[in-house]
């Protein structure tokens, strides 16, 4: 069927991920994956406009044809550089940046940055986006939408999967071994973005590299306890969130709420653990009590955020995705090739036991090059 390129930027807001993936009606391939670094400017633009609780039309406008045009120009060079020809690639699906995803209101709607009619203009390539809106429309959370690439990747008759993907948001599907049996996926909570967000405002780093910082911690008890008392954690799926619910302002109300005066390192370490079991608890609740859990995404470098996942989880296998052969950066980016492979094929991209839509849908809209 031919060659597309997803691309992808995070809640972490840490970089753009691209992957060049060859589909055929038998196989999905990722040739190749790169994750670009943000430039610094454009980056805190971007993190401080997905922060604010009021949005500056103009900036929004501006801030979006910006970030559009980085997309663009880096998928350009991506190609190249992968030795492909622009002409070779089929389409680009691009998911962009979230900077609103409010699912849940009488109108909700989930919002993305990343012009993609730059970006097809600039690439000369037809670029398909908005992915979550006709999902939406229809009843759905829009998300998480990666169940329907781990479907086709990930599925294996011999035992159920869990697959977790945790980016700043943390979300699991569930593969039944069984092929009449129903998939089930969900965001769990936070998965990267509390620890990332208190590790920048205390210690001047962007992430806790392989969770060497909340290692050396104590847990404070009052504060997880606190943590662990959101409603939210015990909404049955479907269900997803975002950082407007978990992000620094969070940890600061909760820290408040708590009556916390604790060092930053032992905060840090309260936070991995509450992400660690928020995590565990999901899977044990709604997916299955024992099994395989294949981890993909940024945080599954965090080792010990990793380690203490598998210490709730003593009757799963826990295992890096890089060990079964794939990518664990490239797993979004090449959900959204994937979807872009969906949409010009005319096949519905969500999967309504996911996301609580009514019904499937086509999901995409089209800015041709």
């Amino acid at each position: 069927m031919g060659y597309f390129v997803g691309a992808i930027s995070g809640t972490s807001v840490d970089g753009l991920d691209l992957a060049l993936v060859e589909i055929e009606a038998d196989s999905v391939v990722v040739k190749q994956a790169i994750t670009i670094p943000f430039p610094k400017q454009l980056r805190t633009r971007v993190f401080e406009l997905a922060s604010e609780s009021h949005l500056d039309v103009v900036r929004l406008g501006h801030i979006d044809a910006e970030l559009g045009t980085f997309i663009g120009e880096q998928i350009v060079q991506f190609i190249v550089t992968s030795g492909h020809s622009i002409d070779g690639i089929a389409a680009i699906g691009s998911h962009g940046q979230t900077i609103r995803h409010v699912p849940n209101d009488l109108f909700g709607f989930s919002y993305q940055i990343g012009a993609a009619s730059r970006i097809a203009a600039i690439t000369g390539i037809s670029t398909v986006a908005n992915f979550r809106a006709a999902d939406l429309a229809v009843g759905g959370q829009g998300a998480p939408l990666v169940p329907v690439f781990h479907d086709r990747i990930f599925r294996s008759s011999n035992a159920d999967r869990v697959i977790l993907n945790v980016g700043g948001i943390a979300n699991v599907t569930l593969l039944p071994a069984k092929p009449n049996h129903e998939i089930l996926g969900f965001d769990t909570g936070p998965g990267n973005t509390l620890i990332d967000a208190w590790t920048r405002h205390n210690f001047n780093r962007d992430y806790d590299h392989e969770g060497e910082l909340a290692r050396t911690g104590s847990i404070v008890a009052d504060l997880l306890t606190q943590l662990l008392s959101n409603p939210w954690l015990n909404e049955t799926p479907p269900k997803s969130t975002g950082i407007e619910h978990f992000n620094l302002n969070y940890i600061l109300n909760m820290i408040r709420t708590s009556a916390v005066n604790s060092d930053p390192i032992h905060i840090l370490s309260t936070l991995t653990e509450f992400t660690a079991i928020t995590i565990s608890q999901a899977i044990l609740r709604w997916c299955s009590e024992s099994g395989e859990v294949i981890v993909c995404g940024g945080g599954r470098l965090n080792h010990f955020l990793m380690r203490r996942v598998a210490t709730h989880l003593p009757n799963h296998l826990v295992q890096n995705c890089d060990e079964l052969g794939y990518d664990g950066d490239a797993i979004e980016a090449a959900t959204f090739a994937y979807l872009a492979y969906l949409f010009v094929n005319d096949r519905e991209g969500n999967i309504p036991s996911v996301t609580g839509a009514q019904r499937g849908r086509i999901l995409g809209c089209l800015h041709p090059a």
